[in-house]
């Protein structure tokens, strides 16, 4: 099964800015790539502007590293998490985090993801934090 959305040239135009053109192109693609639990585990964490390890990740999932960074390859080709270099400035740390424009504030005060097709929304406490900051 192949779990990111679809190459296509059509992008909407309510498409926010700074998204691949094809990230609203298969809309079922996506949710298929949502629906698997240890990836809600991953957003419901990262849904606060925490930046993780694999490790971290994997701890909180309840799955091995290997386990988990396989979940995570699936997320970046999906375009709903992105890997970057660690904030605390070890090199050889890498981090994964929900780019900024998906996150958002509901009028009840909680921690969202608005990924066009769809709302996120975790009823379990996420806190935010400011963006950038563990």
């Amino acid at each position: 099964m192949n779990d990111h959305p679809a190459e296509s040239n059509s992008n909407p135009t309510n498409a926010p800015s700074g998204l691949a053109q094809d990230f609203f192109a298969n809309p079922s693609k996506l949710l298929s790539v949502l629906a698997d639990p240890a990836r809600w585990v991953v957003l419901r964490e990262l849904a606060g502007g925490q930046s993780l390890t694999v490790r971290e990740l994997a701890a909180k999932a309840g799955r091995t590293p290997n386990q988990m960074g396989k979940h995570l390859t699936v997320l970046r080709k999906a375009g709903v998490v992105e890997l970057m270099a660690s904030p605390d400035g070890d090199g050889r740390k890498q981090v994964h985090r929900v780019p900024e424009i998906f996150r958002r504030v509901d009028e009840a005060g909680r921690v969202t993801l608005d990924l066009g097709v769809c709302v996120l929304r975790f009823d379990d406490g996420v806190v935010l934090a400011p963006y950038g900051k563990d």
